[in-house]
């Protein structure tokens, strides 16, 4: 990734002055990331990412701040932030807000075997029984709400598919559906694998409260699906590995397709935005396309044949 702003060594020696972690010993630019600059920042005692957030204002940045250091305090392994020299949770670089956090050792996987779904998913079962903090409650960045495009784009086949899926979403989605903190945008790129093969979320910019089940189904859209197919062999065991922590109601299992379907939806609309609305980028214009086609081949599993596939 090209980041966004590009900082050279006087520029971090400049931001990195306010922390108390030593001199810096090196610096390289992190790849990944649509919405941030990541560096990877070294000292002689330690490795750390510096991130210019590109996009949140100061209080968005500070509430991610927050939301991190209530994860650690809940004992949720994840990012941790480094406060700076005054105590405080961000700092500022040309008026953008900047966060230093501790590097995460590991590596990102892009096919994840059994035996790690199975971890993904107990450690998604963990991180929604914590408290939601009073800053998120009732807040989530991409619920039904975002599905459409601008009024201009109405005939636009894209746009006709996306009033499809709402009414199919809006039918499934009951009262009765447990909610919690959720992570929001669990694919491969937001996991590390630790050296002790444990995966650690993180990157928790789209965190809020809502559907449980609806971080089970974004999790499936970005950890269950190869080749251009869905891979019913890797939900079982994701599924599994939430359910040896806390058990999916009847309601949950019953509306885990639609909720998979809502969740690639989404991605969707959201990919088709950036690259072709907010960003237009030739290359990527249609990667919307790869989300769209996960959705309509999980809507098109019979509802008993889907729910078998879990058991």
């Amino acid at each position: 990734m090209t980041p966004y702003t590009e900082l050279n060594k006087n520029n971090i020696k400049e931001i990195t002055a306010g922390y108390n972690i030593g001199a810096v010993s090196k610096f390289e630019v992190l790849s990944g990331g649509s919405a941030n600059s990541n560096y990877r920042i070294d000292t002689r005692d330690n490795t750390y990412v510096l991130t210019v957030c590109e996009y949140k204002s100061p209080e968005e940045t500070a509430e991610l701040a927050r939301l991190l250091a209530h994860l650690e305090a809940n004992g949720f392994s994840t990012t941790r932030i480094v406060p700076t020299n005054q105590g405080k949770h961000l700092s500022t670089y040309n008026e953008k807000s900047v966060l230093l956090k501790h590097f995460l050792h590991g590596e990102m996987i892009q096919s994840l075997d059994g035996g790690l779904l199975f971890k993904t998913g107990a450690s998604m079962a963990r991180l929604h029984a914590i408290t939601i903090p009073d800053s998120l409650r009732n807040q989530f960045s991409y619920g039904i709400e975002t599905l459409d495009l601008p009024d201009e784009m109405a005939t636009h086949p894209f746009s006709i598919w996306l009033a499809w899926v709402k009414i199919y979403i809006e039918q499934n989605i009951s009262p009765d559906l447990r909610k919690g903190l959720i992570h929001g945008d669990i694919f491969f790129n937001n996991i590390v694998i630790s050296p002790d093969r444990e995966p650690v979320i993180m990157d928790f910019e789209e965190a809020g409260d809502y559907y449980r089940i609806f971080d089970l189904g974004m999790a499936i859209a970005g950890l269950c699906w190869e080749h251009g197919n869905v891979n019913h062999a890797k939900i079982k065991p994701l599924v599994d590995g939430y359910q040896s922590i806390d058990p999916l109601n009847e309601i949950e299992t019953n509306t885990l397709k639609s909720f998979i379907v809502y969740a690639a939806a989404v991605t969707a609309c959201w990919r088709f935005r950036q690259f072709n609305l907010t960003t237009p980028n030739e290359k990527l214009k249609d990667r919307y396309l790869e989300m769209q086609q996960l959705a309509d081949q999980v809507w098109g599993i019979p509802d008993c044949e889907f729910v078998a596939h879990l058991k």
